[in-house]
């Protein structure tokens, strides 16, 4: 009876202690992901992006017609042409936080898609091996980088979309649940085409790593797996409502924006922070393959190379890579040193996390205000109404929502109206070729002071100034 009870007591105790470690393990977690809030915080202050608006404004149209726009309604240029949208699922979400908390709600919605972000690659990292505070420590230190990246577009959704597919495939590679794992890998696919269709950049993730896995003979009955899962994430990505035309839209997508959108440009190796991207998934990716990962191998390579080929893809390529670097700075010898240090990394920690949020701190004063350096938000409300705008590229999708009744001339929607009608319109904007010919049919002017067809205009006595701020002057026709 003794030695049963002490037999019961100790398992009971043994019980307990893992009870207690798990405790103490996601509490460090969580305290390790609250870290990283004033990050988002930060970038929920101001709203620079111009797709955001005209985002918003989609969705609200969505919404009110309860059908996906399929011709433009907004410009004048361009009116009743057809529009296939990229991001109708995140136009949804943001126009309902527009309706439920204006502006601001846009902003804190973003905001906990970036806090997403932070939980699933830490998530990643753990099942990696990293310990929490190394963990936060690596995506601190590359934070620098990646904060430009986090402004309010459906990019937020294609960040966690990869990192919950690279969850999936762990399960899947480890055999876990393998058909439950093909079934997830179909519906991430479907999710990530429809709130924005990047999804084919899922496919060839998927692709890769069974391609590894098939190359390897103790690896290649799962493979066969992860080739069924390959085929649910390209079935997936048509689901969607343009069905195969999302290939097309794609194409187009990158043909219209790379010569006139900085992002969908090739890596620039005289950039600082592109090259220090690049050297993260590059060092990532050679753990990776040091320890025959054919998930993270084949995600790492795949955002590396379409990093290469457009820089809109970096963001995801770092994300990929902290839990990668975390885990493989989580050796004994790594945490014994921090152990011991722990006197002055502890300090250094706190005045580090004490500095961002004081930095962040008065961003919650300003929730989701756009930024009135790039958007002349009184300028934009004396538009007359239902004016024709000839507008420059920033301002239109603004004007998109603050003013639904004023048709614009253009916005940042590049598949839309192609980059012939891109480059014209900024060449007009910088006071080039003929102004006369160029705003025909135009009853107003939205640009910003300081450039080249504003200066025309105000000798010009066909027009006349109504209103002017830093970021903006409106011209009226006389």
């Amino acid at each position: 009876m003794g030695v049963g009870t002490s037999t019961s007591d100790m398992r009971a105790d043994v019980a307990r202690q893992r009870s207690e470690r798990s405790k103490t393990s996601r509490l460090s977690w969580g305290l390790a992901w609250l870290t990283l809030l004033p990050l988002a915080s930060l970038r929920a202050g101001l709203l620079a992006e111009t797709d955001t608006f005209w985002q918003i404004r989609t969705g609200l149209v969505t919404l009110a017609n309860h059908a996906i726009p399929r011709v433009d309604p907004f410009s004048w240029t361009a009116r009743g042409e057809p529009w296939t949208l990229n991001s109708w699922g995140f136009n949804l979400i943001v126009a309902m936080a527009y309706r439920l908390a204006g502006l601001p709600g846009v902003a804190l919605t973003c905001a906990a898609f970036i806090m997403l972000s932070v939980a699933l690659a830490f998530l990643l990292a753990k099942r990696l091996g990293s310990t929490p505070w190394i963990a936060a420590a690596t995506l601190f230190v590359v934070a620098p980088v990646l904060i430009a990246w986090f402004s309010a577009r459906p990019q937020l959704l294609d960040y966690v979309a990869v990192l919950v597919l690279a969850l999936v495939l762990r399960r899947l590679v480890d055999g876990r649940a393998p058909t439950a794992c093909v079934l997830s890998v179909g519906a991430v696919a479907i999710m990530w085409v429809n709130l924005h269709s990047a999804s084919l950049l899922g496919v060839a993730i998927v692709g890769g790593a069974a391609a590894l896995m098939l190359a390897r003979r103790s690896t290649r009955r799962r493979g066969y797996t992860c080739l069924a899962a390959a085929a649910a994430a390209l079935a997936g990505s048509l689901v969607n409502p343009y069905g195969v035309g999302v290939f097309a839209q794609t194409a187009g997508v990158k043909s219209a924006s790379t010569d006139v959108v900085t992002e969908w440009q090739h890596a620039d190796l005289t950039s600082f922070t592109q090259v220090v991207m690049l050297l993260l998934g590059l060092a990532a990716l050679a753990i990776a393959v040091r320890r025959q990962d054919p998930v993270f191998t084949s995600a790492l390579g795949v955002t590396f190379v379409g990093s290469v080929v457009a820089i809109r893809i970096l963001p995801m390529l770092v994300l990929l890579a902290v839990p990668v670097i975390a885990a493989a700075l989580s050796v004994p010898a790594v945490v014994d040193y921090a152990r011991r240090m722990r006197l002055v990394l502890v300090p250094g920690a706190t005045i580090a996390v004490v500095a961002l949020a004081a930095a962040a701190v008065p961003s919650l004063g300003h929730l989701g205000q756009p930024d009135a350096a790039l958007y002349p938000t009184d300028v934009v409300r004396q538009i007359p109404l239902g004016c024709r705008l000839f507008n420059s590229y920033q301002i239109g999708g603004f004007v998109m929502l603050e003013r639904p009744d004023v048709p614009v001339a253009m916005d940042s929607r590049n598949d839309l109206y192609g980059a012939d009608r891109v480059v014209e319109n900024d060449r007009l904007v910088r006071g080039q070729g003929d102004l006369e010919a160029g705003l025909a049919g135009a009853g107003c002017v939205l640009v910003p002071p300081s450039s080249g067809m504003a200066k025309r205009l105000q000798g010009d006595p066909r027009w006349r100034l109504r209103t002017s701020e830093p970021a903006g002057a409106l011209y009226v026709r006389a």
